[in-house]
């Protein structure tokens, strides 16, 4: 069976985690280029909000909501995903410090992941109108950030220091949490490409790996973007962005446009499936946020600059997303968008 696929407009797509900064991109995206959403969420409140801006942006009955209460429950997606064309599998869980069972025991986190990819996924093969399928991952799914550091970076980097730091550090390791979501990222991801691989499909399957999210979230105003730290450099607040490692980032409305095409078939290797696209537009460290800040906003005043935060130095393939991007968002798009969403 060929895996060559479309999904034609109006096509209906299954978007988990709706609520979350980088699925309400994807389903936005998708609504503004003529495809119909159904949005998971734990529970029909969370989406409200999105529910009615989307109503009167792109009429009622263009996006539905359905309730997943826990995705890592076997069979979380077999009535959501009826009648559906893709899936963006978008939702992950994110551990925190204030959650000491988990990182006392990472299994918390990584086992629901993996569960609920794997779930996703056998969902998909049991429903033959599903013709692709979309996981969103992470670049720390391929690596950890390190400043100063040269290494090269392919779509076929996995991160095992992740792996072996969330299962060897104490519980009380500074940023332990992270460790833990990297690995959960490269075990879901994993699992996913193990299942596919199995055997032949009836859907494409391909992963997308941002770095850093920035930009602005889809309700302005809302403060649960990963672009917080850059409002809050505005007003003065280094504590945030100074804690962020030099790494890449990307601006979320271009990782949501790379959903889009991945979904769809852009090309031919991503109709085909079987692809990891990077998701990633240049590398930055706070001191950049800063310039672009001053930059744009010259009559304001910002902190100085921090000493030696180093460079991210990593040479990673994009390749593929900018051709089909044909252009990136800059740091100072986004930077401006966050901060005129506030």
């Amino acid at each position: 069976m060929s895996r060559m696929t479309t999904i034609p407009k109006d096509s209906l797509v299954l978007v988990t985690g709706a609520n979350g900064f980088i699925a309400s991109h994807v389903a936005d995206t998708l609504l503004a280029h003529g495809y119909r959403v159904r949005g998971t969420a734990r529970s029909a409140d969370k989406l409200a909000t999105l529910q009615a801006l989307w109503d009167e942006k792109y009429g009622a009955g263009r996006f539905e909501v359905a309730v997943v209460e826990d995705m890592a429950v076997e069979g979380a997606f077999d009535e959501s995903i009826k009648g559906v064309a893709g899936v963006a599998h978008v939702a992950s869980i994110m551990p925190s410090q204030a959650d000491p069972a988990s990182l006392a025991n990472p299994d918390l986190v990584i086992e629901p992941v993996v569960a609920a990819t794997v779930s996703v996924l056998h969902a998909a093969a049991k429903t033959p109108s599903v013709k692709s399928v979309v996981l969103t991952s992470s670049s720390v799914s391929a690596v950890w950030p390190k400043p100063n550091v040269e290494y090269s970076l392919g779509e076929d980097t996995w991160n095992k220091e992740c792996v072996e730091k969330a299962a060897s550090l104490p519980a009380d390791a500074p940023g332990k949490e992270w460790h833990i979501y990297g690995a959960s990222k490269v075990r879901g991801e994993q699992a996913a490409w193990e299942f596919y691989n199995a055997e032949k499909r009836s859907f494409a399957f391909n992963s997308i790996l941002p770095n850093l999210n920035l930009g602005p979230p889809v309700i302005k105003g809302e403060a649960r973007s990963s672009g917080q730290f850059v409002a809050a450099a505005y007003h003065g607040n280094m504590s945030a962005l100074s804690a962020f490692v030099p790494q890449w980032f990307v601006d979320v409305r271009d990782t949501a446009l790379l959903h889009l095409h991945a979904l769809t078939g852009a090309s031919p290797a991503l109709a085909k499936g079987g692809v990891r696209m990077w998701a990633v537009a240049e590398p930055f460290n706070a001191n950049d946020i800063l310039a672009s800040l001053r930059r744009q906003y010259p009559g304001k005043s910002f902190p100085e600059d921090i000493p030696d935060l180093g460079k991210d130095l990593y040479r990673i393939d994009n390749k593929r997303a900018s051709e089909l991007l044909g252009r990136w968002r800059t740091l100072d798009e986004a930077v401006k968008a966050s901060i005129e969403s506030m």
